[in-house]
């Protein structure tokens, strides 16, 4: 049985891959109140909450501690704080990669010239 259930599980049906998840709202300081309203549903914050902050803009939002929050929505202000948090992370992490292929973009050109002056 045992050898049955390995034979099976080498030649049986694979599991698919999972497929790329449905695009997201993303949540940045130029996102306006409809974004903002978008991506507080998308992160499943109660109707009270998404009524609440889905009046702000994201730089609004972006600017908010997590006592104001708090404030606002006392049962989820600090999870909200936490994804913001997350989202300006993920943002600076975009801002970073671009300045690096951009100084690598420069740096290759520079490189590129170099070698067509001593040919």
């Amino acid at each position: 049985e045992l050898q049955a259930r390995l034979a099976q599980g080498r030649s049986g049906p694979s599991r698919a891959a999972p497929g790329p998840r449905a695009l997201e709202p993303q949540l940045s300081p130029h996102s306006d109140t409809a974004e903002v309203r978008a991506w507080l549903q998308t992160k499943g914050f109660s109707a009270q909450t998404v009524e609440a902050l889905g009046v702000l803009t994201g730089a609004q939002l972006f600017t908010l501690q997590k006592e104001e929050l708090r404030a606002v929505s006392p049962e989820e202000g600090a999870r909200v704080y936490s994804q913001v948090t997350v989202q300006r992370a993920l943002l600076e992490d975009k801002e970073e990669v671009s300045e690096l292929e951009a100084v690598m973009e420069k740096q290759k050109k520079k490189v590129e010239g170099d070698l067509e002056t001593e040919v």
